[in-house]
This record gives structure tokens, C-alpha cells and sequence, in this order.
């Protein structure tokens, strides 16, 4: 019982940690220096707009790590939490132009 406990505390304190440093991430900044040239938010410019865009996450996330065919691979560019960031801010941008 007491292991368990101390699992659950542990994987709580980890969630949160992630959290915090996603809330320290700003997508929005790193959305408008690599995104914004080719994807509008409300509707389509070269690249799907948000609305136009897949709302699965690991969709979007194999999209913005590996790129896709004429869009360039932010792997080397954007660490693991940066694109994690990235697609909450696409997924609550969908949210608000749906």
C-alpha cells in the first residue's frame, strides 16, 4: 500500500513538474516565427489553417516532429516539450475557430 501510495505521489509531482514547464513555453511566440508564414489560423494560406489541420495529437505531433510533404521537420528546431507545447496551442486554437 505504502508503494502504491508513493507511486501515485511520485506520478502526480511529475505531471505537474511537466505542466509547469509547459506553461513556461510559449507556443504562441514560437507558433508566429515558424508556422505563421504558412499556416493562418483561421483559414488556409499555403498550409492548412487550424481548423483544417488533424485534431488527433499524435497526428499532429508526428506532423510538426517528422514534417510532412512540402512542410520542413521541426525536430532539430524544437525540443520534445516545444512541440508537445505546440500542439496544445494548435488544439486550443482549432477549439476557438470550430
Amino acid at each position: 500500500m505504502k508503494k502504491t501510495c508513493l507511486l501515485i505521489a511520485a506520478a502526480a509531482c511529475f505531471g505537474l513538474t511537466a505542466q509547469i514547464a509547459m506553461a513556461d513555453i510559449d507556443a504562441e511566440k514560437i507558433y508566429n516565427g515558424k508556422c505563421k508564414m504558412c499556416h493562418k489560423i483561421d483559414k488556409k494560406k499555403m498550409g492548412p489553417g487550424f481548423a483544417l489541420m488533424n485534431s488527433d495529437e499524435a497526428v499532429l505531433k508526428a506532423a510538426i516532429t517528422d514534417g510532412r510533404k512540402s512542410m520542413p521537420k521541426f525536430s532539430s528546431k524544437l525540443n520534445e516539450e516545444e512541440i508537445d507545447a505546440m500542439v496544445a496551442f494548435i488544439k486550443s486554437k482549432q477549439a476557438e475557430v470550430k
